[in-house]
């Protein structure tokens, strides 16, 4: 599958993530909570959607759950044992794995259908149903991490919000 949108995808977030890494001491509680949050949620649900990609592979039956990648408790406990910088580290290793797998999968498989169930930061559910993998793949890269990457960069204190 070409995974040449999502590797762009990823590139900016990252950027985005690493040049905000020296002004985290400076930041607002506000912001710095903002930029741990989503770089937490995103470390989150790339591991649980390289899950579903292993499974897609394998040609076994793959869900989607974002549930433990929106919880609280989930995203305190990595903020607690993470930096910045180790949050940045583990979001690119997470998206290494994902681009990989993502670029292993045949047509065949991009197109399989997945059981998808979706929540809001709240826990409320927005979506359930199914899904093309390959839409999946398509959203993360050109709606999912584009927000977030523009969430980091309007954090920089450059970018005059801090």
């Amino acid at each position: 599958m070409d995974s040449t949108a999502l590797a762009r995808a990823y590139r900016s977030l990252l950027d985005a993530a690493q040049a905000l890494t020296a002004a985290v001491p400076v930041l607002g509680a506000e912001d710095r909570a903002t930029a741990d949050w989503t770089l937490g949620h995103i470390a989150l649900s790339d591991g649980m959607l390289a899950a579903v990609a292993r499974d897609v592979l394998a040609g076994r039956p793959a869900r989607i759950d974002n549930t433990a990648a929106m919880e609280p408790a989930a995203l305190a406990r990595l903020t607690a044992t993470t930096s910045h910088a180790g949050r940045v580290a583990l979001v690119r290793r997470h998206a290494g794995e994902l681009l990989g797998l993502v670029e292993a999968l045949s047509p065949h498989q991009a197109a399989a259908l997945i059981q998808a169930r979706l929540v809001d930061r709240t826990g409320r559910q927005v979506f359930d149903g199914r899904l093309a993998w390959e839409e999946v793949v398509r959203m993360r890269a050109e709606e999912h991490l584009p927000g977030h990457a523009a969430t980091l960069a309007a954090l920089h204190p450059a970018a005059g919000r801090a």
